[in-house]
């Protein structure tokens, strides 16, 4: 049995069923292997970093069906494996679970600078869990079997596993070892769950008994461990409003009467308020991040704060916790639902003080949506969102990108759905939507996937339109195009006078470029026909792209600025902006 049998024997015994990549001399042997392992289905994408993406769509879309996949990406070495890089780094930030496997030069020219010798194993030790090299190949068989259990276990993440050319073919024994010294084959589920310790939830208990003004948090921990529905359970147990993270999103159906919708940088009003005046603080897996927390000499500082978090390094990182309980999500309110200890209060005044937040933007906010349209004629991403919602019911699975309209989606979606949103949080990446929404698909085929781009980060991945088209993959793309960096065009407004630096950018004719693809392709640039446009993208048997032309002076409120703190909350947009960069269109269709 040679090196590559093993490897690829190894990820058949752990279920994974595709794998996405880009071949290259180093990786050439395991790629020939591949034509004897029909169970295993090869995915190409057009850039190894669409790859990396693809691979975190699987793994997270797969997360809430009876048949949770690790997703897997491979690439040849040098330029190869360093364009995966971005995607490692951005599913180690947000904890999602990839086996990474790279092709090496061989082991005697390895440090010799070799031709596409790059040290991958060094690079990526800072931007994964792990990461190996199998210097034989009775080692590669283990070593998959423990990246898998490593990526898998307790914090998910990435896990890199780097093979020599000449490993890929060396011959050993037939001998097959399916057991890990050392390692739990057999999991309770998808991740391992710790138990917590009975005197952390105790004292948990006792402060969520005795607060007057407490506040929910939910993570991204509740959606990796499944755990949406318990935590439901638990809020309406003990009446308490919930407030989301960015990766929160979907853990429970968003319009939930103790829902709060998202906090942070550009959280509801009444999620930051609640925060700010709250006197307990329960967050469920989470990692306090900057956006937030906000200034965090300020955060919570007249609040008893319980953070129940897997990760025993995220527990007093950036915020102080009263009571701390490292495990996981899941069996944590597993216990307290069923203790008795909890007790239900009514906390009138608390939700009285929430409603009134809640009323400070409602009017304005829905005014805009159902005008549809900003100052210059052109449509509102907000209003797309909204109607978006509108025509799946809320049932659908979305997959943004990253800037303004990530935030729109995040906020005027209605998820029903548990697990049915897929973004990139804590590495921001822009570009993701496109190959991860192919993920999601693939793992999740009898549900629809929506792909919302800007037109900045729909290019940076646009090349993935080959992937859809050869496989055909049923993806509805929306390209909210603003010919702007609508994000830091949004930052430039409020903070930079104006001064549209690097921002304004000259797009493509979208509609022939969905032409050389073999993809329908609508352009809508009214409001009265933003809801046939949907409808039709419903109908459509197969993929489409449509193109909204939206309004570039469109602003996502509340905001709070960087370095600010939730008191120093912009709720309401600038009267008029000072200027607008002048510029060319020559070519440019929108």
């Amino acid at each position: 049995m040679t090196g590559k049998e093993k490897l690829l024997s190894a990820l058949k015994t752990k279920g994974i069923k595709y794998i996405f990549g880009y071949t290259g001399g180093a990786i050439m042997p395991v790629f020939d292997e591949l034509e004897n392992y029909k169970d295993l289905q090869f995915i190409m994408s057009r850039h190894e970093q669409g790859a990396a993406f693809m691979a975190q769509g699987i793994s997270r879309g797969s997360l809430s069906t009876n048949n949770p996949q690790v997703g897997v990406c491979i690439a040849t070495s040098g330029p190869g494996a360093m364009n995966l890089t971005t995607g490692v780094a951005d599913a180690h930030m947000d904890s999602v679970p990839m086996l990474i496997v790279t092709g090496q030069v061989a082991t005697g020219v390895i440090a010799t600078d070799a031709f596409q010798e790059s040290d991958i194993v060094g690079v990526m030790m800072p931007i994964s869990k792990q990461t190996y090299m199998p210097l034989h190949a009775d080692d590669v068989e283990t070593t998959v079997h423990e990246a898998h259990y490593v990526a898998t276990t307790g914090r998910g993440g990435p896990v890199l596993v780097d093979i020599p050319k000449d490993i890929q073919n060396q011959s050993v024994s037939k001998k097959y070892h399916f057991d890990v010294k050392g390692y739990r084959p057999v999991l309770p589920g998808y991740f391992y769950h710790p138990t917590p310790e009975r005197g952390p939830l105790e004292r948990a208990m006792k402060l969520i008994n005795k607060s007057v003004r407490p506040l929910i948090f939910c993570g991204h921990g509740v959606v990796n461990s499944r755990a949406g529905n318990l935590l439901q359970q638990f809020a309406e147990k003990v009446n308490i409003p919930i407030a989301f993270t960015l990766h929160g999103i979907s853990a429970l159906p968003a319009d939930h009467p103790l829902s709060l919708g998202m906090m942070g940088m550009h959280g509801t009003v009444e999620a930051n308020k609640a925060v700010v005046e709250a006197d307990l603080l329960i967050s469920f897996g989470m990692r306090f991040d900057d956006r937030v927390t906000a200034k965090l000499d300020e955060y919570a500082a007249n609040a008893d704060v319980i953070h129940v978090e897997i990760d025993p390094s995220e527990i007093d990182k950036n915020v102080a916790t009263s009571v701390a309980i490292n495990a996981d999500v899941y069996r944590t309110l597993r216990v307290l639902l069923d203790d008795p200890m909890l007790t239900y209060k009514p906390r009138r005044r608390w939700f009285k003080k929430i409603d009134e937040h809640r009323k400070a933007m409602r009017e304005a906010l829905q005014g805009e949506i159902d005008g549809g349209v900003g100052d210059n004629g052109k449509l509102l991403m907000k209003t797309i969102v909204h109607q978006l919602s509108l025509a799946t019911k809320g049932k659908d699975l979305i997959v943004p990108d990253v800037g303004q309209h990530q935030m729109m989606a995040a906020r005027f979606y209605n998820y029903q759905t548990e697990n049915s949103w897929f973004t990139s949080g804590g590495a921001g990446t822009m570009g993701v939507s496109l190959p991860m929404a192919i993920g999601v698909k693939l793992s999740r085929p009898d549900e629809r996937v929506w792909s919302i781009s800007g037109d900045g980060g729909f290019q940076m991945n646009m090349q993935e339109l080959g992937t859809i088209m050869e496989h055909q993959i049923d993806i509805k793309m929306l390209l909210l195009n603003n010919g702007y960096l609508g994000m830091v065009r949004q930052w430039q407004t409020l903070f930079f006078d104006g001064r549209y630096s690097g921002t304004p950018m000259l797009n493509p004719d979208y509609g022939f470029i969905a032409k050389a693809y073999d993809i329908p392709y609508l352009k809508v640039t009214k409001v009265k026909d933003i809801r046939p446009a949907l409808q039709k993208a419903i109908d459509q048997k197969g993929p489409i792209l449509i193109e909204f032309v939206c309004d570039p002076t469109e602003v996502i409120l509340p905001m709070i600025p960087a370095g600010g703190g939730f008191n120093d909350m912009i709720v309401t947009r600038p009267q008029k902006e000072k200027s607008v960069s002048k510029r060319k269109k020559k070519g440019n269709k929108s």
